[in-house]
């Protein structure tokens, strides 16, 4: 019998590594080699005229992007504020609307499927014109769709935030989300179809069992839902941020400039590499949290 068994963990282990043979080759021959030219263009000054030949110069363009230049320091800060605030925002967004969808309701179905269109929206063409906040007519005019006459409305709001005495990070928080719901919005659906399938898995006799003890919906959210979706927000949260990382932020337009506009290639990949490590950091404080809160809710 346990013969049997250790066979059939083999055989699924073996198919598990065929199906992600793609996977490590992709890592091996593409990713890896790609990693460890883009470090040395950091470190070695390239010659175009002599094909790119690299030259090796040490860590000056790292002392540089600190030191010497005024624009990346802001723009990297600036960055990992939006990181902050958008990947927190997008994820609970998700929770939220998962677990809405988990209901048993009529159109759920319907429902399910609206909530992925915005997804398919942000493709394509359409992607190029969510921020267009003006519509040209044939005859050259134009009309005001209402968006940019809806920054007053975030201007009254940070207003009365602030009469009601909330401190000042709380009201850029409050309103950098209303004003970007539409990429909230647009960035969720992903990451709601992951919770919906994570919260399926969930048995239901785990849920009655506790609600017989007299546990209310809050206690079942936090002792039941949370700890045993807490592998999905570990992803969503990981996908989140690399999707909202590579978007056409200050700091990456700024370092394409440097690179394809000044050719000044060097420079733009110590910058693009300190965010790539700023990244990696900013992964491990957020994985470090959910699984603080998981750990805290389990007990």
């Amino acid at each position: 019998m346990r013969r049997n068994k250790s066979a059939l963990f083999e055989r699924r282990a073996r198919y598990g590594y065929i199906f992600i043979a793609p996977l490590i080759l992709g890592v091996c021959l593409i990713f890896i080699p790609n990693l460890i030219e883009t470090f040395l263009y950091s470190v070695c000054e390239t010659d175009a005229a002599d094909q790119f030949a690299f030259h090796f110069s040490g860590f000056g363009f790292y002392r540089d992007a600190f030191r010497s230049d005024p624009e990346f320091l802001p723009l990297l800060g600036g960055a990992l504020r939006d990181l902050i605030i958008n990947v927190p925002v997008i994820v609970i967004y998700s929770l939220f609307i998962a677990t809405l969808l988990n209901q048993k309701f009529k159109g759920r179905l319907a429902a399910r499927i609206i909530f992925f269109i915005p997804v398919l929206l942000a493709t394509g063409v359409l992607a190029d014109t969510d921020g267009t906040a003006l519509l040209y007519t044939g005859a050259g005019q134009v009309i005001d769709t209402g968006v940019s006459s809806g920054m007053s409305s975030f201007a009254d709001m940070s207003t009365l935030l602030s009469s009601l005495s909330f401190p000042q990070p709380l009201i850029d928080v409050v309103t950098d989300a209303v004003s970007n719901i539409y990429t909230i919005t647009s960035s969720s659906g992903l990451q709601i179809f992951i919770f919906l399938a994570g919260l399926q898995e969930i048995p239901s006799s785990v849920y009655e069992a506790a609600s017989i003890e007299g546990c209310s919906k809050w206690e079942l959210f936090w002792k039941i839902t949370f700890p045993m979706i807490s592998p999905q927000i570990a992803v969503n949260a990981i996908y989140t941020i690399a999707i909202s990382a590579t978007d056409n932020n200050g700091l990456l337009s700024y370092s394409n400039n440097l690179a394809f506009g000044e050719s000044n290639y060097s420079l733009a990949t110590a910058m693009n590499i300190v965010y790539l490590l700023a990244l990696g950091v900013f992964i491990l404080i957020v994985l470090g949290i959910i699984k603080k809160f998981s750990s805290v809710t389990e007990e």
